[in-house]
């Protein structure tokens, strides 16, 4: 006869995360954000390859769509993530199943995680994948760009997904872990967005830094992509692991709280 098998706390967290995928995919809503975050990479991939013919009729057309895709598509999949992480644990408060999970091997650590990568997932795939699709195109179409270059280019658009999934994750999953319903979440995370970004512009009259999560990402995005590197850049990165290990914190304590048989 077989031993059970207790799964790991990263198996754990990987089955919520499949979970709360699963349920927020047979929302409609959430279906149309989705899509609608395709948008802006099928118009980049447009205007990359009129660039191209432009230049191919000897126009000498000096822009690249990249920076203006990635700053436009932050918001798309800043709404994305607050349709997906908002409801997730407030579902779970206001239904009163928290005490269930202290049954099961589940932690609060794993259970946090398990939340935060549910929306971390697609949120850094909106980028991800686009970043991929950019940076082959501009490989196969411009004559000036080289492997190394496409190389270091999905790199950034990595570092950047990957870091704004964090602070996305962490603000929306915090925010539903805060309170029992999910829209008092949706509005919290969003009070969440508006207020440090008034204090920013009062602080700062002239190029305020970001405190934000959405604007930290638009900092990051001018500083890899455009630069120079300066002060705003590691601003940027501080802040939005800040928003990252913050609402891993909150959910944390909270669901530690609860998790009570």
């Amino acid at each position: 006869m077989s031993e059970r098998v207790t799964p790991s706390p990263s198996q754990v967290a990987i089955t919520i995360a499949r979970r709360e995928i699963a349920i927020a995919g047979k929302r409609r809503f959430v279906k149309l954000l989705f899509l609608g975050s395709l948008v802006p990479p099928l118009v980049m991939a447009v205007l990359l390859v009129v660039r191209t013919m432009v230049q191919g009729a000897g126009l000498n057309l000096d822009w690249d769509p990249l920076v203006q895709f990635l700053t436009i598509q932050v918001t798309p999949v800043l709404f994305l993530a607050l349709a997906v992480g908002t409801p997730s644990v407030a579902r779970d408060r206001s239904e009163e199943v928290l005490f269930l999970y202290a049954t099961r091997p589940v932690t609060p650590w794993s259970y946090t995680l398990g939340k935060m990568i549910a929306v971390a997932v697609p949120t850094a795939g909106l980028l991800i994948l686009p970043g991929f699709l950019i940076a082959v195109l501009r490989l196969g179409l411009l004559p000036d760009v080289d492997l190394l270059a496409s190389l270091d280019l999905f790199a950034r658009v990595t570092l950047v997904a990957l870091l704004m999934a964090g602070a996305y994750s962490g603000l929306c999953v915090g925010a539903s872990a805060a309170v029992k319903k999910a829209r008092w979440a949706l509005l919290l995370a969003v009070a969440v967005l508006i207020l440090p970004r008034m204090s920013a512009s009062l602080l700062w009259r002239r190029s305020p830094y970001a405190l934000d999560a959405e604007s930290a990402v638009r900092d990051l995005v001018e500083a890899l992509f455009q630069g120079p590197w300066d002060g705003h850049g590691f601003t940027a990165i501080a802040v939005l692991l800040a928003w990252t290990a913050l609402g891993a914190f909150v959910t944390a304590t909270r669901v530690r709280q609860e998790m009570t048989p």
